[in-house]
């Protein structure tokens, strides 16, 4: 985008359409993103009149404990992790090697996650 296509991009008139257009995304910005029970990734695009939506469960352990982590997959199929927020990457398993790097303290000697990035997430996990 160039300058004066951000400038157009960033007038009232333009940024209410924007909105407009992703009322339902923004509607649900600030719901809970650990919903009770299995977490969800839900992507949708629209083709050619068509619309598709893919619903994806993951289910992630670690030394066979539950690594209960919030985490997106973009349309590219590139994996966002907001533990991690400014990277992304090629696979939820890069992902979550990652995150041991990273945060190789916070997993127990037993193999027991203990939380991400400071915090804990229990059942629901909201915050």
């Amino acid at each position: 985008m160039d300058r004066t296509q951000l400038k157009q991009a960033a007038q009232p008139d333009a940024v209410r359409a924007a909105l407009g257009a992703n009322s339902e995304e923004i509607g649900h910005a600030a719901d809970p993103h650990h919903p009770t029970g299995d977490a969800v990734d839900v992507r949708t695009a629209h083709y050619k009149g068509h619309d598709i939506v893919v619903r994806t469960r993951y289910e992630i352990t670690v030394d066979g404990q539950p690594f209960d982590i919030h985490l997106s997959v973009a349309n590219s199929g590139r994996v966002h992790y907001h533990g991690l927020p400014s990277r992304d990457f090629g696979s939820v398993i890069d992902l979550v090697q990652k995150a041991i790097d990273v945060f190789g303290d916070e997993f127990a000697a037993d193999g027991q996650p203990a939380g991400h990035a400071g915090h804990q997430h229990g059942q629901g996990g909201d915050h």
